[in-house]
């Protein structure tokens, strides 16, 4: 029988692994000082004391995650060894974001033989599991929210935070909280009263430099690929890419991208062509990706551009958007946003780069935006028709 794998051994990857997402360098390049205020953050628990809060916000690909996967690791070392009363609970929010499913999450690291419903008990249920979970362990928990901006309600940060002054906890166990942001305003947008609860530290991630992006990939390219694959010139081209958005993730997932290609097509070496077709397909699936996760209002929005400017052959104006818009509302049982509404929408289609919308002068009739499609209108109906509600229009 053929070996549809081919001879199983690899011109192009030494061990793939180290391109993942969830592999962890022995040390993070350009994030020391990052470390030592987030170690400063955690370290109370190592001598029974009471951690700080603290929101972590930064671009995507600058490290937040990494970095307080690197630090946790390591306290989780501390606690084996002292055999401390400490549980790290890590949160995707993108998975886990309403308060009973967070509860049960936190419940299973803590105490996995509680038996509570996943569903059908009050919130105040819930809660009373948890506080007496806490209670009997003993245990001092840090919780760790990724991408908290998706929580569903922000009402548990302030529940968890003052979980001990409403005495649901006995007075020497702790809740500290600590959540990842991509949205750099997210601490902004909490309401007074959750912020004055948390008293959290905010830790801004600036982006990475050249330097450091170089570094990060030479350290990959040592460990990931076989010697000779991977130029001077392909890095720098991932250097440039990376320009000032400084994400460091997108290259590496790029660089592996390229590198499967390369695989594949049985050459020794990744190319600038096996790079650009890398760069081509992510950039085709992140704007799949972006298109899905859109609401559904603003996936109207941007359906009533692709129809009008396939129908025009031309910019189209807001007043010719909304006006389909409104159409494709009746027509989904769909109650329609306001004219305001859906100019904000279309000015952040323009600030994604989904279209260009400058605004121009129609002189006594006011402004207008002319929209004009800058990215594949094929593509874009394809990530949209992933919403069977889309499939009527």
């Amino acid at each position: 029988m053929t070996n549809i794998f081919g001879t199983g051994a690899s011109k192009i990857f030494r061990d793939r692994s180290v391109l993942s997402s969830r592999y962890m360098p022995e040390e993070l390049v350009g994030r020391d000082k990052e470390i030592k205020e987030l170690v400063e953050i955690i370290r109370p628990v190592l001598h029974h004391g009471e951690p700080a809060n603290a929101i972590i916000s930064g671009n995507k690909g600058t490290g937040k995650t990494t970095v307080v996967r690197y630090v946790l690791k390591q306290l989780i070392e501390n606690i084996e060894k002292d055999d401390l009363n400490v549980v790290p609970v890590f949160i995707n929010c993108q998975k886990i974001n309403t308060t009973s499913r967070i509860i049960q999450e936190i419940l299973n690291k803590v105490s996995p033989e509680a038996e509570v419903p996943k569903t059908g008990l009050s919130m105040g249920r819930y809660y009373r599991a948890l506080w007496k979970a806490l209670n009997e362990t003993h245990y001092t928990i840090i919780v760790v929210f990724d991408e908290i901006e998706l929580l569903k309600n922000h009402t548990i940060l302030y529940d968890l935070s003052h979980a001990g002054e409403n005495m649901s906890i006995e007075d020497d166990i702790f809740i500290g909280i600590i959540g990842i942001a991509d949205d750099l305003t997210f601490h902004g947008q909490l309401e007074q009263s959750i912020v004055s609860a948390l008293q959290q530290k905010n830790l801004v991630f600036r982006p990475y430099d050249s330097d450091q992006i170089t570094q990060i990939l030479e350290k990959r390219n040592t460990s990931a690929f076989a010697e000779g694959v991977l130029n001077s010139e392909i890095i720098k081209l991932c250097v440039e890419l990376a320009g000032e958005e400084g994400n460091a993730s997108k290259v590496v997932a790029l660089l592996e991208k390229a590198g499967n290609i390369a695989d594949t097509l049985g050459s020794g070496e990744i190319t600038q062509e096996h790079f650009r077709l890398a760069n081509e397909e992510m950039g085709d699936s992140e704007l799949i990706r972006s298109i899905e996760k859109l609401p559904f209002h603003s996936k109207l929005v941007l359906l009533s551009i692709v129809k009008l400017t396939n129908e025009l052959n031309d910019k189209v104006t807001t007043g010719q958007i909304e006006a389909l818009y409104r159409k494709f509302c009746e027509e989904t049982n769909t109650d329609p946003l306001g004219r305001t509404s859906v100019s904000r929408i279309v000015s952040e289609f323009d600030m994604e780069g989904f279209i260009s919308a400058p605004v121009r002068s129609r002189g006594r009739y006011g402004k207008t935006r002319l929209v004009a499609l800058k990215k594949s209108p094929h593509k874009i109906v394809t990530a949209l028709h992933s919403d069977y509600r889309l499939n009527q229009l």
